[in-house]
């Protein structure tokens, strides 16, 4: 193929790649020094409470519509339609971590998260797992729970204006 019919290619498949491409929101949440916390304890007690915690977080995610999610063994990485979702999913396990940590945990410290919010335009497959997602957007939210304040929500600046809660 010479460059013009190459070009031509490309933009056919361009095209049809951008019709999978719509906004979406990623929320990163991690558990704050999570290897520190099972020193010195029962491997089946950390077992459980991280087992009980996912459980936690999974019946958020579900109240607050994730399209997806992806976890690694102390954090998890989900997929929200909107904005708002992300924020308050995160701001909701924050907010269940009170009654999880006094009423669930057996292990001696208590669970604390960082969150991270960011959204944009991303190729979206519903039958593409979110562990094999990649783009700078999910990418900034990563980074934004990796420097956000335990048990709060870090939301990337270009997000907070049209936030129609903001509140906590």
């Amino acid at each position: 193929m010479n460059r013009e019919e190459l070009l031509k290619v490309f933009a056919g498949v361009k095209k049809k790649l951008d019709e999978y491409g719509r906004e979406v929101a990623f929320l990163s949440i991690d558990v704050v020094g999570s290897t520190a916390m099972k020193r010195n304890e029962d491997p089946a007690a950390a077992q459980y409470d991280f087992q009980e915690y996912r459980k936690l977080v999974e019946a958020v995610f579900r109240s607050r519509g994730v399209l997806k999610s992806a976890w690694t063994p102390d954090g998890v990485m989900a997929c929200f339609a909107h904005v708002d979702d992300a924020v308050a999913a995160g701001q909701d396990v924050i907010r269940s971590l009170d009654h999880f940590n006094t009423q669930v945990k057996v292990m001696k410290s208590p669970f604390m998260v960082r969150c991270g919010v960011n959204a944009g335009y991303v190729h979206f497959d519903e039958a593409t797992p979110m562990e094999a997602m990649s783009d700078r957007v999910i990418d900034i939210a990563g980074h934004m729970q990796k420097y956000a304040e335990p048990n709060t929500v870090a939301v990337a600046r270009k997000l907070i204006e049209p936030l129609r809660d903001l509140g906590g």
